[in-house]
């Protein structure tokens, strides 16, 4: 068998196993899935259960839910997912009915996160919640800072789309790829991020 016949073959047999395996993980995975990430909760607290969002490959939802977050039905949540600041739980995030997250998500949970129905957050997004800058000498300018972000009702953000916190994006509104989102995008609206500019050449 070739190189390239190899992962064919394996994909035919993984097709043909998969309706017979998946009732099978779903009697008995789930329940051991609990117990394994109450054991990691107990050692590691919900650090450890961030840690599962990042490596699972299909159980966001569930394990979200199981730890205090809200998720609607039939939403597409795809890892690597990264949660931090979360404290003791999940409960500063909603995420509504048929919502899409993208890989390489990453959400603050400082303050709130409210992801409404059928938005999407596209891959490497990050949803910002606070402003910290540390210990230093800046601290006495530039307090900690914490607010809300709101993803409004089939909102659009590209890949790579920063919101800093305190923002809403508007119902029906679409951010560009690699925008970063200071100020409340009204709805409806669309916002970009600066194209990229052409120098001369240097040779």
């Amino acid at each position: 068998m070739t190189g390239t016949s190899r992962p064919r073959g394996l994909a035919a047999l993984r097709r043909t196993l998969a309706p017979f395996a998946r009732p099978i993980v779903r009697t008995f995975g789930g329940g051991l899935g609990r117990l394994r990430r109450r054991r990691r909760y107990m050692q590691h607290g919900i650090e450890g259960i961030a840690g599962e969002l990042r490596t699972t490959t299909n159980a966001h939802a569930a394990i979200l839910r199981e730890f205090g977050a809200h998720v609607g039905r039939n939403c597409s949540i795809h890892g690597p997912l990264h949660i931090v600041n979360a404290g003791t739980d999940f409960s500063n995030l909603s995420i509504g009915d048929r919502v899409h997250l993208g890989a390489n998500v990453l959400i603050d949970l400082a303050d709130s996160v409210h992801i409404e129905d059928e938005a999407t957050i596209s891959m490497n997004c990050a949803l910002i919640t606070h402003i910290d800058v540390g210990p230093g000498p800046l601290r006495e300018r530039r307090p900690r800072e914490t607010g809300p972000v709101r993803i409004a009702s089939g909102a659009y953000l590209g890949a790579g789309v920063t919101v800093l916190h305190g923002v809403t994006v508007g119902k029906l509104a679409t951010a560009g790829a690699h925008a970063v989102l200071r100020k409340d995008v009204a709805p409806g609206a669309t916002v970009v991020a600066p194209d990229a500019i052409v120098l001369e050449d240097q040779i």
